[in-house]
């Protein structure tokens, strides 16, 4: 039976293997800094495609892991950022790739699902998950969702102030491995590490910073600034395109 330590630490380790051919330079730059190489090439693919810089691809690669234990370890079907939901649409493009990371990786089928008419029921559900979905990061990992990461979505102030709506529970049959009770009643993963250092649980790379979201202080008219695209190797164009935002959740629940 798999639990949240376990869990966490596959998802770790997990690097987006073959999926983009890599370069020398890629290993080579990965022997200097600890990385990895397919991760490196995966992010390099993403940044291109979406005029990202590099490394902000790879703060994103990092933070969709989180987004994947978040789905899998919730008892309610959670929502991704912009941002997360463009590297969930990578990932799933390849698809022996994305079948094998959740069959042998994960062992949880993580499905995608498009929120296919934008009535506005619908819309407070996901504006709701998705809210839910940032206070279980705070839980589970002691520390703020990266705003430039995170703060990108559809949803305007008001509506997230206003929490309209309520998550849509999972239900145990959407996964061949999910038992809602074996995460739900263990402690948040943070608590597992008495080292910040140890499987690379820290409150630098879980994110910190002000954080906007359900009514603080963060700044939602302008969520990726001069400030956040120099820390983390963004520019403007990181939102992934015009529209600003996701509407999806995971299977889990969804994404357009």
């Amino acid at each position: 039976m798999t639990h949240k330590k376990e869990l966490w630490s596959k998802l770790k380790s997990y690097h987006f293997d073959h999926l983009v051919p890599t370069l020398l330079w890629q290993h080579i730059a990965a022997n200097f800094d600890g990385s990895n190489a397919f991760s490196k090439a995966f992010a390099s693919k993403i940044a291109r495609k979406h005029g990202w810089k590099n490394l902000f691809a790879l703060k994103a690669l990092d933070e969709y892991k989180k987004f994947v234990y978040l789905g899998i370890i919730s008892d309610f079907q959670v929502t991704p950022s912009k941002v997360i939901d463009i590297v969930w649409h990578e990932h799933l493009l390849f698809t022996k790739g994305y079948r094998q990371f959740c069959s042998e990786v994960i062992k949880y089928e993580f499905d995608h699902y498009p929120e296919l008419v934008p009535i506005t029921q619908q819309t407070e559900q996901f504006n709701a998950q998705y809210l839910q979905t940032l206070d279980l990061y705070r839980t589970e990992f002691n520390s703020t969702p990266p705003a430039e990461i995170w703060e990108i979505t559809k949803y305007d102030k008001e509506k997230l102030v206003k929490k309209n709506g309520q998550p849509t529970r999972k239900k145990d049959e959407d996964s061949f491995s999910y038992n809602p009770s074996t995460y739900t009643a263990e402690a948040p993963l943070y608590t597992f590490f008495s080292d910040s250092t140890n499987a690379g649980v820290s409150n630098t790379e879980f994110g910190n910073g002000e954080f906007g979201g359900a009514g603080a202080s963060g700044s939602w008219s302008n969520p990726v600034d001069s400030s956040s695209n120099s820390d983390s190797g963004s520019d403007s164009s990181s939102s992934g395109g015009s529209d600003g935002g996701s509407s999806c959740s995971s299977g889990c629940g969804g994404g357009d």
